[in-house]
């Protein structure tokens, strides 16, 4: 027979502050442990909250094992799943590259996974239960690395506030018979870019053939007639770009030719200043464009040098290739 011996005033304080605030049957709960103080059997409790007596004993073992907490209700597992064996097939297929199943997709994603499933296994889950049975597995959304590890360039700047003066000058500069052209540079990759995927354990490496090779790449557009100019070389250094300079006077031999730059430290190099300091280079003619040296470095023929400091403007950098 169970039953609750005497309790004090605290231990009956507290069952009492539980009776009136507790939310649904814990509250009952606490009245049954009272009840079995004042000395009502198992039997009458029972009867009165309409319970089978092995509910009243079971609250009542609950009490002396853990006191008032043990009145409350401890977790449940939930709804069980419909299909026992998802978390495995999930698991198994995402161990499964989809090239091998047909698909031209590189890695899975959580979508491409679930559609899958439906398709092929006709296990049709939510993105929220694919992801979580992945992750209760083990696999975790990360980019592998590649065996020699590069670093991307940090703090590109995506707004440029000379954004407006360039468009300007490059609007002048169209809107004459002078030639237009785009110089720029970038690095060729021999190992490419990797993407983030599903992965387990450590983290992946893909095998690579050594060092991340990379060849520096000049090209210079003609913005009238589209035609493309390029230059391959192993870095990207200033007497490259002399190089390139030096190839588009030869192939433009008359008129004037307008070059648009960035304000990469290649171009304002001290053998490139040299190079434009050269007398052949520069007219002392009046200006037809003005161009900030921080910002646009923009050159152009018939410039002169002081035209812009006697309007109060910024001094020009535009200069004429050789004839």
């Amino acid at each position: 027979m169970v039953k609750i011996g005497p309790l004090s005033d605290e231990q009956r304080q507290v069952l009492d502050q539980v009776r009136r605030r507790a939310v649904g049957r814990v509250s009952q709960r606490a009245h049954m442990v009272l009840l079995s103080a004042r000395g009502f059997s198992v039997e009458r409790i029972a009867e009165i909250f309409g319970v089978g007596e092995d509910v009243v004993r079971k609250w009542l073992h609950r009490y002396e094992e853990s006191g008032p907490v043990g009145l409350d209700d401890r977790p449940r597992p939930g709804r069980p799943p419909r299909d026992r064996l998802a978390r495995h097939i999930v698991d198994a297929q995402a161990s499964n590259p989809p090239c091998n199943n047909g698909l031209v997709q590189g890695g899975w994603t959580v979508g491409l996974l679930t559609a899958f499933l439906a398709t092929r296994f006709r296990l049709v889950l939510s993105t929220a239960s694919v992801r979580r049975y992945l992750h209760q597995t083990g696999w975790r959304w990360a980019r592998p690395r590649l065996a020699p590890a590069t670093h991307a360039p940090r703090g590109q700047r995506k707004v440029d506030p000379a954004a407006e003066l360039k468009l300007a000058l490059l609007a002048q500069v169209v809107a004459t018979t002078a030639t237009l052209l785009y110089l720029d540079e970038c690095d060729l990759q021999l190992l490419p870019v990797i993407r983030a995927c599903w992965m387990k354990g450590p983290r992946l490496r893909v095998p690579t053939p050594g060092q991340n090779a990379k060849r520096a790449l000049f090209g210079a557009l003609d913005a009238r007639t589209g035609q493309l100019h390029h230059l391959v070389r192993p870095r990207k250094r200033a007497a490259d770009f002399v190089e390139v300079l030096e190839t588009r006077a030869q192939a433009y031999p008359e008129g004037e030719v307008t070059l648009a730059l960035d304000n990469v430290i290649t171009h304002d190099a001290k053998l490139v200043r040299a190079w434009r300091a050269r007398p052949e280079h520069a007219l002392p003619l009046p200006v037809a464009a003005q161009v900030q040296r921080s910002r646009a470095q923009s050159h152009r023929t018939r410039v002169g040098p002081d035209e812009g400091r006697r309007r109060g403007q910024p001094p020009a950098w535009q200069h004429r290739l050789p004839r």
